[in-house]
């Protein structure tokens, strides 16, 4: 008895299967001829291509061998596509990316170079400039310096005259002559300062003379910045007044200060105690001093009264721009100054010999009183003003500076008409002002013109034909300069133009004095 009818007559499942292998084995052999034709594969070959992955099922027809090549080629080429789709959008993002980095490296490179250029520009400058400053002299202990300079000139003046003055000095003013000579040296501490300088000249002869001495105590400011909180200082030092007066003479290109500077404020420096500082770009000072300046006419550097002249400036250094700055301040000076008194005197007796004769005469001898003592007194003087400057660069050409300034006084002349309000018995006014430009030519060439007005005496009057008029003392000077410059010197040529009243008509009227003058400055500094 086989398995099926033990098993209820169905057929053994693995006689079934072994039925089927039969049968397809049958009919791969039965159709082999023809694949054979065809170029195809062995049986066993298109069997093992033709079979399914799964499982057989049993009655369900296989598809042709054709069909499943095309739908795998098919299957291939779309996974083919596929993938150069991939690598098409990924190599498109790629050169995006690499095109964006390279935009960045473009923007990158021109802006470090514009940047190179810039600091090389700014290297180029600063070395120009340091190579016309003049050096300085350094030791073994970290902030002390040594500088000078020498001003020789020759002056053609149009009012020089080949005679002497009562007195015996010479008016003859066409010379050789060594304007100025100064050595300073000076220290720069931390918390100290200090500076220490002497001048020569051959203007009245040769003369030696100690022109500055300071000693400073302060309070250091912002890093980078080279102005103070607050400093105190004692000592010889300029008057803080105004522009003119504080700038250095081995800056100014004019051989001069204005004649209302050199007026009121003659020889720039003076005894005393002075407290400066800033703070950003505001600038202050205030200094008490004895009130005669080294250019005193009567009191060189020393004090006859116990009062002393208190002189105050507040201003401002704002740069506005790249090469563009602005920097102005307002001044005033309040103080005593002195009029000299007289001893008694007894009567004495003069002799007028009228007619020449050597003889004595009735009506030749006059009796002239005697004086009693007259003291001294002070009378109270005041100056106030004030200067700006502006500063700016022409491309290709150089440094502007445009600057002036305007000051009203009262009994402050001491050089050229000395106030003296108790002999006149009234008050001097005075008024000055001026204005000046600069303009550099390249880095070896400067130019410059300067007008300045001055009136010692706004209420002076002179008889004419028996009548007060007023009379105009004012004095007006026209100036025109250039120079040619170097590292460490400069060629200066400077013309002025005249106009005063120290001259008289053929009545004894004020009248224009020529004075114009011609001035060649030779200069080096160290």
């Amino acid at each position: 008895m086989d398995g099926s009818s033990q098993r209820g007559g169905k057929p053994h499942p693995r006689r079934l299967g072994k039925l089927s292998a039969w049968l397809v084995g049958a009919a791969l052999s039965a159709s082999w001829p023809a694949v054979a034709q065809q170029g195809g594969t062995s049986p066993t070959a298109a069997k093992k291509e033709a079979a399914p992955a799964g499982p057989v099922e049993v009655g369900k027809p296989w598809p042709p061998a054709d069909e499943a090549a095309e739908a795998a080629a098919k299957a291939e080429a779309e996974a083919r596509a596929e993938r150069e789709a991939a690598a098409a959008r990924e190599l498109a993002q790629t050169r995006a990316e690499i095109s964006t980095l390279r935009s960045g490296l473009d923007a990158e490179r021109a802006a470090r170079i514009a940047a190179e250029q810039a600091m090389s520009t700014r290297v180029e400058t600063i070395g120009a400039k340091a190579s016309e400053a003049p050096p300085s002299v350094s030791s073994i202990r970290i902030g002390l310096g040594l500088t000078g300079f020498v001003q020789s000139d020759l002056t053609v003046r149009q009012s020089s005259t080949d005679q002497l003055n009562p007195s015996g000095v010479p008016l003859n003013t066409q010379a050789f002559t060594i304007r100025r000579a100064r050595l300073r040296a000076t220290v720069e501490r931390w918390w100290v300062a200090g500076g220490l300088e002497f001048d020569g000249n051959t203007l009245n002869g040769p003369q030696a003379r100690i022109i500055g001495a300071e000693a400073s105590l302060k309070y250091p400011g912002e890093r980078g910045n080279s102005v103070p909180l607050i400093m105190g200082t004692m000592g010889l030092f300029k008057i803080p007044f105004g522009f003119e007066v504080i700038q250095s003479d081995r800056d100014r290109l004019f051989m001069e200060r204005a004649n209302v500077m050199r007026a009121l404020f003659p020889g720039e420096y003076d005894v005393g105690a002075r407290l400066m500082g800033g703070w950003r770009f505001v600038r202050y000072v205030i200094a008490v001093q004895n009130g005669n300046p080294i250019g005193d006419r009567s009191f060189s550097l020393r004090d006859p009264n116990a009062a002393k002249d208190v002189t105050g400036r507040v201003g401002v250094d704002v740069p506005i721009a790249s090469g563009v700055w602005v920097a102005g301040g307002a001044s005033g000076l309040t103080g005593q100054g002195f009029h000299a008194g007289s001893a008694a005197t007894k009567a004495t007796v003069q002799w007028n010999d009228i007619n020449g004769n050597g003889v004595s005469e009735p009506g030749e001898l006059m009796v002239i009183p005697g004086a009693s003592a007259q003291p001294s007194q002070s009378f109270p003087r005041f100056a106030v003003g004030g200067d700006l400057r502006i500063g700016f660069t022409i491309p290709n050409l150089g440094a502007t500076l445009l600057y002036g300034e305007i000051v009203w006084a009262k009994n402050m002349d001491r050089a050229l008409l000395p106030a003296d309000p108790v002999t006149f018995a009234r008050d001097y006014r005075e008024f000055g002002a001026y204005g000046a430009i600069t303009q550099e030519i390249g880095p070896h060439c400067i130019v410059g013109a300067r007008y300045d007005f001055y009136n010692p005496d706004a209420d002076s009057t002179n008889q004419v034909m028996g009548a007060q008029l007023p009379t105009a003392l004012s004095y007006q000077t026209l100036s025109m300069t250039a120079a040619l410059r170097g590292p460490s010197g400069r060629l200066i040529a400077e013309f002025d133009l005249n106009r005063n009243h120290n001259g008289r008509d053929m009545q004894g009227n004020p009248a224009n004095l020529a004075d114009n003058a011609f001035i060649v400055r030779g200069e080096v500094s160290f």
